[in-house]
């Protein structure tokens, strides 16, 4: 049996040296090609990409979907990892100091069937973890999500870069209905700020989010008490692939959940 925590805290310190490495030596952002999920591809996003590879391909019968190289492995493999090596790789990129490693690892096929998770902060080393029917922790402790139900004092996460105009106009009400709209660049660690009550809600209805942002942060949000479902308040159920393209909304409880919905629709 893979232990698997041990595995994704393994490949996320593996990360967290090829990152302080190219920090140091102030490298990693040199452009050298699109990666399968279609953004460019910075040095620092390949290396760290196969650290986590060689780390995963010693276990085994492992399907990988991640963002620079795609698919690989057998598609009937017991355990599919969804891999993003840096999320955030823009704010890598300029200096901004907010991205993340994401590591789910899924029995099945569907992202209900996400079975452990990990998100690593390569900034200060914060790391979030969470196994399916247990607990979500963050540095070994247990977190919990917001139970703040009025809409009016929450501080929402809300990903509008690059999207369109109707987009824009259907988050009018809800914009106007919350205390505080933040958006940081790496939707993984603001879902992990969800989870630990950071952040109340979060969502990204552009049609856009990615497997790879959203695997391993859904399900520690989830463990902490986090709702989430698409926009019209459905279930999330993307394809497990680079190219799959999603929308997802979030609450840090059922009722929060229910009122950003409302908004939306309204």
């Amino acid at each position: 049996m893979v232990e698997w925590e041990s595995v994704l805290h393994d490949a996320a310190e593996r990360v967290q040296e090829v990152r302080d490495k190219l920090v140091s030596a102030r490298e990693g952002t040199e452009r050298i090609g699109e990666g399968a999920g279609g953004d460019i591809t910075m040095r620092v996003d390949q290396e760290a990409e196969q650290e986590i590879i060689a780390v995963l391909k010693q276990k085994g019968d492992v399907r990988i979907v991640a963002e620079e190289q795609g698919e690989t492995g057998p598609k009937d493999a017991r355990w599919t990892v969804i891999v993003d090596p840096i999320d955030g790789s823009s704010n890598f990129e300029r200096g901004i100091p907010f991205y993340c490693t994401s590591i789910a690892v899924l029995e099945g096929r569907t992202l209900d069937d996400t079975k452990h998770g990990l998100v690593r902060n390569l900034v200060n080393g914060d790391t979030y973890y969470a196994q399916a029917g247990s607990y979500a922790t963050k540095n070994g402790a247990e977190i919990k999500t917001s139970t703040l139900q009025n809409l009016r004092e929450a501080t929402v996460g809300i990903d509008i870069s690059r999207t369109t105009l109707p987009v824009v106009k259907s988050l009018n009400v809800l914009i106007a209905s919350i205390k505080r709209q933040m958006h940081f660049g790496a939707n993984a660690l603001e879902t992990c700020f969800l989870a630990e009550g950071r952040l109340d809600g979060f969502l990204d209805i552009r049609g856009r989010i990615r497997i790879m942002d959203m695997a391993a942060g859904q399900l520690i949000a989830k463990q902490a008490g986090a709702v989430f479902s698409d926009e019209r308040g459905g279930p999330l159920r993307p394809a497990i692939s680079v190219k799959e393209r999603f929308s997802v909304v979030g609450g840090g409880n059922s009722t929060l959940h229910a009122h950003i919905l409302a908004k939306l629709k309204g």
